[in-house]
């Protein structure tokens, strides 16, 4: 029966002929163990890939296990060993992330020097209802419910597609054939963990989710299934919302016109914002609802602000009519960041006080009751909120000069020479000879787009909070 599912499937839904060369990712789990079985019993040829993440002490008896499975099977084996946690480290991202972007880099660069038709995985049901909470638990909004597909492309390779034929099949019935084959595996020891988001869903949500509801996993799937067409009918709106918004394409940025983004309905607004992350800056990497909707309600002129930081990948600010979408922290450096000309000193009182003709100083006093949650839920790079009892009754603005040091905000009170953290931040030198720095008392307290300084920061002990906003005025205002 299963045998045929997948027959089926990768016939009628994949288009894939008789006779194809296909690249099989395994594990040597049962889901890829069962695939692998499966395919040596139909008209296909058959290369075997494997990567070695090093994470656990059986990773090499594992990759060991496989390339015999392969030879088993007489199919050609590929694989590859890499330091999973050096690359985490490299590039700033998650371990589980490293894994699956080092994963499929080599897949599909061995699908390709294969010429091969496709590249299967064993992504099964039970995957896709993990994937649903999952999704559902960040908050990865409606096109997050969709799950993933039999068929699809990827960020990773636009020609060779992502296969997934045992994904409308059960974990139970692939162990069931994986007893009655007599087919041999491994198991992933991590799998039975909580400390993993996914292995919790797994070992403790799921099986929670059940005992109010027995047959949860399958309305969980059908619901996905809904989802996923329902969604399908939307793409055509968002194509066309895309045009209407006047996407432009340039150099590191993407511009849209602001005025056209606010005629959208709020969901299409959030799946243009989405879209436009996934396929400019973020890839297939899962984007947080939130900002999402930060974007968006900057975009709307809903948030009060002019310029919104989203992780260190994605910048963006708005000007006039024009909302801009930059990446890195370079972004911020294509003209539209504040300069300062020459030095000046201010009250610590609040009023507007011009840096030059595009940009001013805000400050405001508050009570610090009166800010709720305010002040450590800010994602304005350029607005800052500091204890009124640490700093003094006036404030200077000026460049940076050799010798200067900062104590940045996270770094527990640790200070660093300026000259590092700009190397550290990536600051072209030409952008520290004219970057504002905020001084009291001749310490600085502020790199406005950046951090402020740690023995500034709201405590428990604080009672009045006052606020620091760089704001960009456009031309004409």
């Amino acid at each position: 029966m299963l045998l045929q599912d997948v027959r089926t499937i990768l016939k009628k839904e994949c288009s894939i002929r008789d006779e194809s060369k296909l690249l099989i990712g395994v594990s040597g789990g049962p889901d890829s163990v069962c695939l692998l079985d499966i395919l040596s019993q139909l008209p296909y040829e058959i290369v075997v890939g494997h990567l070695n993440h090093n994470l656990r002490p059986s990773s090499s008896e594992e990759m060991d296990f496989v390339e015999k499975l392969a030879e088993k099977y007489k199919c050609k084996f590929i694989g590859k060993s890499s330091n999973i946690l050096e690359i985490s480290r490299e590039r700033k991202i998650g371990i589980e992330e490293a894994a699956r972007k080092e994963r499929y880099h080599f897949l599909f660069n061995s699908a390709e020097d294969e010429n091969a038709r496709a590249l299967l995985v064993a992504h099964q049901a039970d995957d896709q209802i993990e994937t649903l909470l999952e999704n559902l638990i960040r908050g990865a909004g409606f096109e997050g419910m969709t799950g993933m597909k039999v068929k699809s492309f990827s960020e990773f390779n636009l020609e060779i597609p992502l296969v997934r034929p045992l994904l409308k099949t059960w974990r139970d019935e692939i162990l069931k054939y994986c007893q009655s084959h007599h087919l041999e595996f491994r198991i992933d020891e991590t799998n039975q963990s909580i400390d993993h988001t996914r292995s919790s869903i797994r070992n403790h949500l799921i099986p929670e989710l059940s005992h109010h509801n027995p047959n949860i996993k399958s309305t969980l799937l059908r619901t996905q299934q809904v989802l996923a067409e329902d969604f399908d009918f939307l793409r055509e709106s968002i194509a066309t919302s895309m045009k209407d918004i006047k996407l432009s394409i340039k150099k590191n940025a993407v511009e849209l016109d602001l005025k056209e983004f606010k005629k959208l309905p709020v969901s299409l607004q959030r799946l243009v914002v989405k879209n436009i992350f996934e396929k400019y800056f973020f890839g297939q990497e899962i984007v947080r609802f939130s900002n999402i909707e930060y974007a968006r309600k900057m975009f709307t002129r809903e948030l009060k602000r002019t310029t919104l930081l989203i992780s260190n990948q994605l910048f963006i600010y708005t000007t006039g009519e024009k909302g801009v979408l930059a990446k890195n922290s370079e972004g911020r450096l294509e003209g539209n960041r504040p300069r300062i000309l020459h030095k000046m000193t201010m009250v610590v009182k609040s009023g507007k006080y011009p840096i030059n003709e595009n940009w001013e100083l805000e400050i405001e006093e508050s009570p610090k009751e009166l800010m709720g949650v305010d002040y450590y839920k800010n994602q304005d790079v350029f607005t800052a909120y500091f204890d009124e009892a640490m700093i003094n009754e006036s404030l200077s603005i000026r460049t940076w000069i050799k010798g200067d040091r900062f104590q940045p905000l996270g770094m527990n009170g640790e200070s660093i020479k300026l000259s590092d953290y700009w190397i550290n931040r990536k600051i072209s030198p030409m952008a520290r000879n004219d970057w504002p720095l905020i001084l009291s008392e001749g310490k600085i307290i502020w790199v406005p787009g950046l951090h402020q300084n740690h023995e500034t920061r709201i405590t428990k002990k604080t009672q009045k909070i006052i606020i620091l906003r760089m704001k960009y005025k456009p031309e004409g205002q």
